[in-house]
């Protein structure tokens, strides 16, 4: 009788309450996106959005400085990456390889399979920490248009709860 207890108690807490070891940062920061800014920052036409990690992250490191959460910029080497996040998110098993859309708003949001397609787009950067900094953890989402963008930033605890965010908008000149 009590190896049976025994086994339940293990099975139920030992390897039913496993998880990964980080939260999915982007998830989290899309779903904060679509369910409170989206309706206060509207778009004229669906924001386009990619499901997998290769299309949703913007090429190269597109991470930039959130100045209007209080981050004082020190270098372009401030912010790195956490990689063994990335490490791990890059394997297709992985449960952070790929958004969860299924309480996406069809009216405000349009899935695209690649990452091509008419503005506005959103990309999600990775979670970024400050190299002599504290526990701060940062994503970057990018709403892209022809002639400009708009970065929202969030900042996460380690438990990855949103504790801050800021808006900014930023105009692309081109010169022919």
């Amino acid at each position: 009788m009590k190896k049976n207890i025994l086994l339940i108690f293990l099975l139920n807490f030992g390897i039913g309450n496993a998880q990964t070891e980080f939260p999915f940062y982007e998830q989290i920061a899309f779903d904060f996106y679509q369910s409170k800014i989206i309706d206060s920052f509207p778009t004229k036409k669906k924001v386009k959005v990619y499901p997998y990690v290769i299309d949703f992250h913007p090429s190269g490191n597109a991470f930039s400085n959130p100045t209007c959460l209080g981050v004082v910029w020190k270098s372009n080497e401030q912010f790195k990456e956490m990689e063994s996040y990335v490490e791990s998110q890059h394997q297709i098993d992985s449960d952070r390889f790929e958004l969860d859309f299924s309480n996406l708003d069809k009216k405000k949001f349009k899935v695209k399979k690649r990452g091509k397609g008419s503005d506005p787009r959103l990309y999600i950067t990775p979670p970024n920490i400050e190299k002599n900094g504290n526990e701060r953890i940062f994503v970057n989402i990018y709403e892209t248009y022809e002639s400009k963008y708009v970065t929202y930033y969030f900042e996460f605890n380690d438990k990855g709860n949103i504790i801050n965010w800021c808006r900014e908008m930023n105009e692309i000149i081109r010169i022919y």
